[in-house]
């Protein structure tokens, strides 16, 4: 398959944008650029339709616990950093990220532990995931439930991707910028 070298090029160009937003280097995706795979298109597509959701009846807090107790699930490293570092330049108090990320909701607000431990349930199907399930839609409600449930969604997304092509092999330690 002959790949256009301009098109490569602006490939990387984004890619290397994204990375300076994210704080994190996305080689999985240089690899899809370099080999002119489409499914870099796809998963452009996916992080545009996360970014554009309206949340209009979801709270940006829960949001952000609950897809970074998902993605805890599922990762240990840049996921997770880049879970992070965006819920910090959303302004996310970085003492109750740190408390999330050492697995201690009791130390987070009822809502946002709440959330946390939501996403970690939905990520490992665990027994209690419909109770908290419900106990969180009477919080925010069921359109904010639907919001979420897209977010979760996509936060598992990237670490799965990312296992499934190798890339997902050490665990990094996570930072959270004061």
């Amino acid at each position: 398959m002959s790949q256009n070298p301009h098109a490569v090029v602006t490939a990387l160009e984004r890619i290397a944008a994204a990375e300076a937003v994210l704080g994190v280097r996305l080689d999985y995706q240089r690899e899809m650029a370099t080999l002119g795979s489409p499914v870099l298109g796809h998963i452009q597509a996916i992080t545009a339709m996360n970014r554009a959701a309206a949340d209009a009846a979801l709270p940006a807090a829960i949001r952000q616990f609950a897809t970074l107790g998902a993605v805890q699930q599922d990762d240990c490293g840049e996921c997770v950093q880049i879970h992070v570092n965006l819920d910090r330049a959303e302004g996310a108090d970085p003492a109750l990220l740190r408390a999330a990320l050492a697995g201690r909701p009791e130390d987070l607000p009822a809502p946002l532990g709440l959330a946390w431990r939501f996403g970690q349930a939905v990520a490992a199907n665990t027994p209690e995931l419909e109770a908290l399930r419900q106990e969180l839609e009477q919080h925010c409600g069921r359109a904010a439930m639907i919001e979420l449930s897209f977010h979760i969604a996509v936060a598992r997304f990237y670490p799965s991707v990312k296992r499934a092509l190798g890339y997902a092999q050490t665990c990094a330690l996570v930072q959270v910028a004061a």
